[in-house]
């Protein structure tokens, strides 16, 4: 074997020594089957490509994970890159690592051109995979850190890229699942290759404050001789702040020398007990600066994370001191995540964060995926009290607006107002944790526009901006249903009738699909006039038939109306002498009331042209055909418009003219101007038997 190869395996099998001899046995026959299949694979580095999975099981044994994790890391890229297949993996290794190495493989197989479209992708099925079994993350986030370690091989460009998507991504995630052990790591080596000017410059920061590692070393032996003479025994570590922490702190405008944490001392001792009284000890030897005491131990962080902080005076500098027991210690270091060691209220095993965001994954456009994961993942949490006690953690900045949506969107849709700590607040209020916050409901109306200003989570934002599409969505297709509804009504045909030659005219495939172009002004309402007009044309009505424009051929005269008025006379000009079926124009004048011109007077025109505030729509009716004005008040569902239409043309009642829009109460308004011949109680009695229709008025 490659002596490369070789050393990688030596170090491998000396982190796996205290394993039990059966999973010692599995490690080293996963070995050999990773070395089979990758064979003669050559990393961009020069080295045997079997060295990168072997490196990476080397992490992930440093994070303390089991021996199917481990194992699943040594074949992580067998079923990718070689000819090994999962059943062979299954049979070999167990159904347990097969799992495992399948969902390592669906993250990194995914394929395309599209940026936006690809890095969703792969988003989706990470937080998939981590869903169903965090494991397949952590393999995820060792790999990333290998490959940091093994970057100067690729080109410039290629570093800078995978360096920012560690920084928006991998560090982030490493930082929710707590594995401390390699966050540091992974975030300064993705912050060298990212932004190596602003690194170098950062690095030069920290060598330029004086005597810093001095201040630190004496800091930390003074700490020891205290704890030890007040009989606390406990190992004590001492850190500066790593670089792309601090560099994050300076661009966000603080000065670094004067950072609480620059300098931080860590005491894990062995039991709870211990912690606070170690904490009483370090108050004793340095002054504590106020309100910088948090305890995560009664209250943990969002990662499970458990420790006492305490921010103190040290001879002119601030140190952060870190206080914890030993198995707080492994738990932050090494990630209960990688434990399974999930809580939440709902299920044991699925965090809050990791919940918002699967439930964003099939709303969400690519691009806003992407934004809403890099937004997610970078946000501190804070955590608030539904008025039942449970527990609800959100971003930092969250309002009420999204504690409701994170609650229910239909709590969130509703939502009139809120009561933080048993007092009402204004909808733009934001939360902070151990506030106790319950939502009043009642709205009818949906959500504001001005809502986007008060939220902090993707889900909020989306949410409102989903509401409001349905609305702009619904307005259209009601629109479109009105029009066609009126069209319909002209050739004295119904949506069923009309439907394929309307369909195969526009080249669509379904008749909501028809409303909702032609009420977004995509198919041209003339166009399907035109079609309609062919087939009549190809069959001509019988002579009692109304034709199209609201116009009655009649044995006689017929009469003629102004639709919307009363006690108006009209009369018949003598200039063009109108008769049916000619189309009408009416002009309002002082002596005559209204006079009836044919559309196209000149006369007529002449004066409307003059004083457009004249003109006058008229119609031709058959004797006994009256003219009246619906308008009606219903639910907002599908097909609304279509079962009113298809009541009126039941009713032998022709539609001239329709409009509809969505009160503010989210109910659909529909008015219709109609010439019937029936009686308007019969008419009124008809229109509320339609399911829906709520209310009817006709004038």
């Amino acid at each position: 074997m490659n002596q490369i190869v070789a050393g990688h395996e030596a170090a491998l099998r000396s982190r796996t020594a205290d394993w039990p001899t059966a999973d010692q046995e599995r490690l080293q026959a996963a070995i050999r089957f990773a070395v089979v299949k990758h064979g003669a694979q050559i990393r961009r580095s020069g080295e045997p490509y079997v060295t990168h999975p072997l490196a990476v099981a080397a992490v992930v044994t440093e994070l303390g994970a089991d021996a199917d994790t481990v194992i699943a890391a040594v074949l992580h890229d067998t079923v990718e890159d070689t000819d090994a297949s999962l059943a062979e993996i299954a049979g070999a290794f167990g159904p347990s690592v097969a799992t495992l190495v399948d969902g390592a493989t669906k993250v990194a197989a995914v394929r395309g051109d599209d940026p936006d479209a690809l890095e969703a992708a792969r988003l989706r099925k990470l937080f998939v995979a981590l869903a169903s079994d965090p494991r397949v993350v952590v393999i995820k986030i060792a790999d990333r850190l290998h490959n940091l370690r093994t970057i100067d091989a690729l080109a410039p460009h290629k570093q800078a890229r995978i360096g920012r998507e560690t920084l928006a991504l991998h560090g982030p995630l490493a930082h929710r699942m707590g594995l401390a052990a390699i966050k540091t790591e992974l975030e300064d080596r993705a912050f060298a290759v990212a932004h190596p000017d602003e690194y170098e410059a950062t690095r030069k920061v920290l060598a330029d404050i004086p005597e810093l590692e001095q201040a630190l070393d004496s800091a930390r032996t003074e700490l020891v001789a205290h704890l030890a003479a007040n009989g606390i025994d406990g190992v004590v570590q001492a850190r500066i702040k790593h670089a792309w922490s601090v560099h994050r702190k300076a661009r966000a405008g603080y000065d670094v020398e004067s950072l609480h944490d620059l300098l931080g001392l860590r005491i894990i001792v062995a039991t709870l007990a211990e912690c606070y009284a170690a904490l009483g000890s370090v108050h004793a030897l340095w002054e504590p600066v106020p309100g910088r005491i948090k305890d995560y131990v009664a209250k943990p962080k969002f990662n499970s994370y458990r420790s006492i902080h305490t921010t103190v005076h040290v001879r002119g500098r601030l140190f952060e001191v870190q206080i914890r027991t030993q198995e707080m210690h492994r738990e932050a270091e090494l990630g209960s995540a990688a434990h399974h060691a999930y809580k939440t209220h709902d299920d044991p095993r699925e965090p809050q964060w990791l919940r918002r965001l699967l439930d964003w994954q099939d709303a969400a456009e690519d691009g806003e995926y992407v934004e809403a994961v890099t937004e997610e993942l970078g946000a501190e949490e804070i955590w608030v009290l539904t008025p039942t006690g449970d527990v609800l953690t959100l971003p930092v900045g969250s309002g009420v607006i999204d504690y409701a949506y994170a609650i229910h969107s239909e709590v969130g849709h509703r939502c009139s107002g809120a009561k933080v700590n048993g007092k009402l607040v204004p909808l733009s209020s934001r939360l902070r944790s151990g506030d106790r916050v319950e939502i009043l409901t009642g709205r009818t109306t949906g959500p504001s526009l001005d809502w986007l200003a008060y939220t902090a989570t993707a889900r909020a934002r989306d949410r409102v901006r989903q509401w409001h599409g349905r609305v702009r969505r619904a307005r259209t297709r009601a629109a479109g249903e009105s029009a066609l509804a009126a069209l319909l009504s002209k050739h004295r045909t119904t949506p069923e009738a009309a439907a394929p030659l309307l369909l195969a005219t526009a080249g669509l495939s379904s008749w909501e699909q028809l409303a909702d172009q032609v009420g977004s002004g995509h198919v041209e309402l003339l166009r399907l006039e035109r079609a309609l007009r062919g087939r009549t044309a190809a069959a001509p009505a019988p002579a009692d038939t109304p034709t199209p424009h609201g116009t009655v051929r009649a044995p006689d005269a017929g009469q003629v109306v102004a639709p919307g008025l009363s006690g108006i006379e009209v009369s018949l000009a003598g200039c063009c002498r109108p008769a049916p079926p000619a189309a009408l124009i009416g002009v309002s004048s002082r002596a005559r009331g209204v006079v009836a011109h044919r559309a196209s007077c000149a006369n007529a025109l002449a004066s409307i042209e003059d004083s457009p505030g004249k003109a006058v729509r008229l119609l031709w009716v058959a004797p006994g055909v009256r003219v009246s004005t619906v308008h009606l008040v219903c639910d907002n569902t599908p097909g609304a418009i279509a079962r009113v239409t298809l009541a009126l043309l039941d009713l032998r009642a022709d539609i001239e003219t329709s409009s509809s829009s969505i009160a503010e109460d989210g109910r659909g308004l529909q008015h219709y101007e109609i010439v019937h011949t029936g009686s308007r109680s019969e008419l009124r009695k008809a229109l509320r038997a339609i399911p829906g229709v709520r209310s009817v008025s006709v004038d």
